[in-house]
């Protein structure tokens, strides 16, 4: 799964966000106290304003403190009324429509259909969704206000908070209801979408195999028959049967089955079971990731190829190495392993590590044969390393391998060495403990590892990723390799899921009725439009107010591109140079305010990722996520409250 933002553990990220939150509503609040005592001059001089001035605080304090329930819920159910009226159901009916149409479009017979499918319920859940509350929450005010209804509402004893809410939690409540009745029926939809069955007959499709050499009759997993399953959904699987009666079937497209034996004369009858590990929850367990280079010292990043996406860095394979250069490598170091985590009972063949890896060939060689990487692991303490596997590598597709409990290979210690940003070096283990491990005669003598025992020290443990082939590049990313834990609930997943989307549909919710409190209904749904675009293009934004992007600021890039002048060129010296960059910075003073202001609406579409990638969603980012939720929902709410309460109608 790519994750090109990493999400921080909760209790790591939340007292950097609580203060932060804290510094912004503060300023929020006494930029609304001076705005606030500016216009009491204004409206009654500086003798006459501190009364009027206090008792607009004591009001807004009272808002806020002594909100009432009953009268926000009666806003509410208002609200839910007039949403029905507006045959808001519509947008659930129109998505039953899709999924109809979309068994239709949808190819079950694909490399990956679990993907597929999902990527499909949560794009057209997340779309429908959003404009549903963006429909919803920017006319809801106005139509008010257009039908003269506020004024009947404005009328009896109701607060202008508790009207701000009240709207809030009718849109939400709508919302709510629709999004829970599409995920039920988006699940109904992928699992039957998704489950089929194989049709397997020992005289058709099993073949006998004869008796192995070193093998006898009693043997109860020798193998008896080999074949493959009928043709279901545009694939086959493999299938083996064993002396004892079980049965094994390969994995393809990601996916499995259950075959049981049954006995009916002298005929054996095989039934092929529904299709098991199709949607999946996979718990990742992941590294710290460091590069070492040629000059045989670890720094963050790989080589850079000259891809535009900077998301994966690269290693070269070398076969020949000149006097004082290494072989590059991806080291990940892992934390925290305990036997506990893999039991050898439960995870009998080794430790699970599966990877996505990208590719680059600085020559074609030969088309047909993939890249060869290698896997090794190595103990961070004793700098014991040993080779473990080589296998071919599949651009993008996810590779499972096995790092078995023992292996044999041949041991080398290997020092990491480095700098620090000061410029000084250090290296680990140190060289005594180097020189020590290299004279145990253990060493010399040992050839044959146990995992547990050997490479992991107090938990830890790094797996060095290499290239073999000379002059091609492997390319990774810190999320790109991890340890495969006992999987989640694919339901609960799913729900975690439709979560994200639902903060998603809330934060639009937020901003439409805040627009609406002093736009019109078309203005308030572009300026939500404005923000939601705004949020899923925050760190772009920084990036250009913080001018970091290539090719300088908007003016800049506008000048350049008058001229033909390339991004990597610098300026001439020059006065017309100067104020372009001088409005470039005061540009980007602005707009870096509003980037860090908007919401992170690119962070909630890990959800959808996970979801989609089969990963299990962690509890830490719902934390992190719902916590953010809240804490912009409560300035929003509070500016929403002084505009609407300085509106001539809610006075």
């Amino acid at each position: 799964m790519i994750l090109e933002q990493n999400i921080l553990p909760f209790f790591e990220w939340l007292p950097i966000a609580v203060l932060d939150w804290i510094k912004a509503v503060a300023v929020l609040l006494i930029a609304a106290l001076i705005f606030g005592a500016l216009f009491s001059i204004i409206r009654y001089g500086f003798s006459g304003f501190l009364v009027p001035f206090y008792r607009a605080v004591e009001r807004g304090i009272e808002n806020f403190t002594s909100l009432s329930f009953a009268r926000t819920w009666a806003i509410a159910r208002l609200t839910i009324k007039e949403s029905i009226r507006r045959r808001v159901l519509f947008v659930f009916a129109l998505f039953m429509v899709l999924l109809l149409f979309a068994g239709w479009f949808l190819d079950p017979n694909s490399e990956d259909p679990a993907k597929l499918y999902m990527s499909f319920v949560m794009g057209a859940t997340t779309i429908l969704v959003l404009l549903l509350s963006l429909f919803l929450s920017s006319f809801s005010l106005p139509t008010d206000f257009k039908t003269k209804t506020i004024y009947s509402v404005v009328t009896k004893p109701v607060r202008s908070s508790e009207l701000v809410f009240g709207r809030v939690l009718g849109i939400g409540l709508i919302g709510t209801i629709i999004l829970v009745l599409m995920g039920f029926t988006s699940y109904l939809f992928v699992t039957n979408g998704l489950q089929h069955t194989h049709i397997l007959t020992e005289k058709e499709d099993l073949t006998p195999v004869s008796i192995e050499a070193g093998t006898t009759t009693d043997d109860p997993k020798r193998i008896i028959f080999r074949g493959e399953t009928r043709l279901t959904n545009g694939h086959k699987h493999p299938v083996i049967v064993f002396a004892d009666g079980t049965v094994s079937v390969g994995i393809v497209n990601g996916h499995t089955h259950l075959v049981t034996q049954e006995k009916v004369g002298d005929q054996t009858r095989y039934t092929v079971h529904a299709s098991q590990g199709t949607l999946q929850a996979r718990v990742p367990v992941y590294a710290k990731l460091d590069f070492r280079g040629a000059d045989g010292l670890d720094k963050n990043k790989g080589i850079n190829v000259g891809h535009e996406w900077e998301y994966r860095s690269y290693i070269g394979g070398s076969t020949k190495l000149s006097e004082g250069s290494y072989e590059e490598a991806a080291i990940f170091s892992f934390d925290g392993i305990r036997e506990e985590m893999f039991p050898k009972e439960q995870f009998r063949d080794g430790l699970p590590v599966e990877m996505t890896l990208g590719v680059f060939r600085t020559h074609k060689g030969d088309i047909e044969k993939r890249v060869t990487g290698s896997l090794a692991v190595r103990n961070p303490v004793t700098g014991l390393r040993v080779d473990v596997m080589t296998f071919s590598t599949e651009e993008f597709i996810t590779k499972a391998l096995i790092i078995p409990w023992t292996f044999d290979g041949t041991p080398q210690i290997i020092q990491r060495r480095g700098r620090i940003p000061t410029g000084a070096a250090y290296a680990f283990p140190d060289d005594e403990t180097i020189r020590k491990e290299k004279n145990d005669p253990k060493f010399v003598e040992h050839n044959e590892f146990d995992f547990y025992k050997d490479i992991v020290a107090d938990g830890r443990f790094e797996i060095w990723l290499q290239c073999i082939d000379n002059q091609q590049y492997i390319g990774v990313a810190q999320a790109d390799l991890y340890l495969r834990a006992n999987d989640g609930s694919v339901e609960l997943n799913f729900v975690k899921g439709y979560f994200g989307i639902w903060m998603q549909m809330l934060l639009v919710i937020l901003f439409g009725v805040l627009f609406s409190t002093f736009l019109s209904g078309a203005v308030a749904m572009i300026s939500t439009i404005g923000i939601m675009i705004a949020g899923f293009s925050k760190t772009f934004m920084i990036e250009i107010g913080l001018n970091k992007v290539l090719g300088g600021g908007p003016f800049e890039s506008f000048y350049r591109l008058i001229i033909q002048q390339n991004m990597v060129v610098d300026l001439p010296t020059s006065f017309s140079t100067s104020f372009i960059k001088a409005a470039d910075n005061v540009f980007g003073f602005f707009l870096t305010l509003i980037g860090q202001a908007v919401p992170p609406l690119s962070e909630y579409a890990v959800y959808d990722t996970a979801v989609v990638s089969g990963f299990d969603i962690p509890s830490s980012w719902l934390l992190n996520h719902g916590v953010m939720t809240l804490a912009y929902a409560i300035p929003i709410f509070i500016v929403a409250y002084l505009i609407l309460s300085n509106r001539e109608v809610a006075k």
